[in-house]
């Protein structure tokens, strides 16, 4: 009868009483203790109700379905916050390390007589410049220039070489008063200068490729 008694008794009801207090008696206790802080509080000028008001919105929208969905998530992922937040510590000294390297790069430039500054604000002016000045054609454009030869080491040369062959062919024409005049036997003559042969053979060989590529594209 007795055993039968024991088990319709709720879980708090038998532990409580083995430990010796009765459910009652427990209860009490937690009142008086809630009582007495709640003095205190207000002792102190603070108003508990309002509190707990909040306090109680605060759990029903925590405890709401999807409130809950979202903090399952959380939990899961606080093995990943964890090791981001130890990457986080890491970033002063990242951002340190990054000073210390712009530093070094800028006293270089500066023995090197380059404006950091200067530079930077040149650079984004013709960034900004040529956005707005150069179209998407254009732009395929000099993919296509980039692609092509005209900017291979030997063409550089030899484009190189044809402006300084402007420049003082012009000088010396224009070195005299009267114009320097060459009929055909002075052409016969210059043949025979070996600059002359040298040009006269690069140009038959320019021709010459010029007129494969032509066939080829």
């Amino acid at each position: 009868m007795q055993l039968n008694e024991t088990k319709s008794q709720t879980i708090e009801h038998v532990l409580f009483e083995r430990m010796g207090v009765s459910v009652e008696d427990a209860f009490a206790t937690g009142a008086d203790f809630v009582d007495e802080q709640v003095s205190k509080a207000s002792e102190s000028g603070v108003d508990i109700e309002p509190r707990l008001g909040s306090l109680f919105e605060i759990l029903l929208k925590v405890t709401e379905p999807k409130t809950m969905t979202a903090l399952n998530t959380l939990v899961d992922r606080l093995p990943q916050l964890a090791e981001l937040t130890k990457l986080t510590d890491e970033v002063p000294n990242l951002l340190a390390t990054v000073g210390d390297v712009l530093d070094d790069y800028q006293q270089r430039c500066a023995k090197e007589g380059i404006d950091m500054e200067k530079s930077l604000a040149n650079g984004l002016h013709a960034a900004l410049w040529l956005g707005s000045h150069v179209e998407k054609d254009d732009l395929a454009r000099l993919g296509e220039l980039l692609k092509s030869d005209i900017l291979s080491h030997n063409s550089i040369l030899v484009l190189g070489n044809a402006a300084n062959s402007l420049s003082s062919a012009q000088q010396n024409a224009c070195a005299s008063k009267t114009p320097e005049r060459v009929g055909m036997l002075g052409l016969v003559g210059l043949l025979r200068n070996p600059d002359i042969q040298k040009s006269v053979a690069f140009a038959a060989k320019f021709g010459e490729c010029f007129g494969r590529n032509m066939d080829q594209k």
